[in-house]
């Protein structure tokens, strides 16, 4: 947990990435619900850091995608859970990369934005893992207003998913008690997060988003 949060607040995404698979293969009541939660604190910190330097009504066509696609997602999870598949979801991811990397100068409008969104959402909706479209959708923006804006992104997306896992008995006790067992990292990964933030900026930032992005679509194909 402790790495999955310095990367996470270093370059404003990586949690689910980093985390999910260790934790699956310790327990796999710790996705989504106790992951989640905790990660809510997360992004909520992070949003709070760099709250300054959010743009103006750059989430409202994000935030309009995520419900949607998160809505579609739950769904699918409930009605076919063999429908989606992991390496669908990271074929999806690799193109995404691609067309970030041949697109220099790929800008945060409203089309890029709501699907960013809707993929996300259904990834999270479906899975509990939202991927990291949006943060290639953002690449662009300064440093602190991409962590900024992903930060409330996720923390709006987390609480989307951690009510409706409590409703589904996929939250009780035994999972808050699971929860609580992650603070301890989440407290060593923010107090070593400071430095690498200092240093991940400008035209740093950009290279490990599309690095951390590729790694994870791959591990997604290769999963699925």
């Amino acid at each position: 947990m402790a790495a999955a949060t310095l990367v996470q607040l270093a370059a404003g995404l990586g949690l689910s990435m980093v985390a999910v698979p260790p934790l699956v293969a310790l327990d796999p009541r710790y996705v989504p619900g106790p992951l989640l939660a905790v990660g809510s604190l997360l992004m909520f910190g992070q949003w709070r850091a760099d709250v300054r330097a959010v743009p103006k009504g750059i989430l409202v066509w994000s935030v309009a995608g995520l419900a949607l696609g998160t809505a579609l997602g739950m769904g699918l999870a409930a009605a076919a859970p063999g429908l989606a598949s992991r390496r669908g979801f990271g074929v999806v991811i690799l193109i995404a990369v691609v067309l970030a990397v041949s697109v220099p100068r790929l800008r945060p409008v409203p089309p890029i934005l709501f699907g960013a969104g809707f993929i996300s959402g259904l990834m999270g909706g479906f899975s509990g893992v939202h991927g990291p479209l949006m943060a290639l959708a953002v690449a662009h923006l300064p440093a602190t207003a991409v962590r900024g804006v992903l930060g409330l992104f996720w923390l709006i997306a987390y609480a989307m998913i951690v009510p409706v896992a409590a409703l589904a008995g996929r939250f009780g006790m035994a999972e808050v008690w699971l929860m609580l067992t992650l603070l301890p990292g989440l407290a060593i990964g923010v107090a070593l997060a400071r430095p690498a933030r200092v240093w991940l900026t400008g035209p740093r930032l950009r290279p490990v988003i599309l690095a951390i992005s590729a790694v994870s679509g791959v591990a997604l194909v290769v999963a699925g």
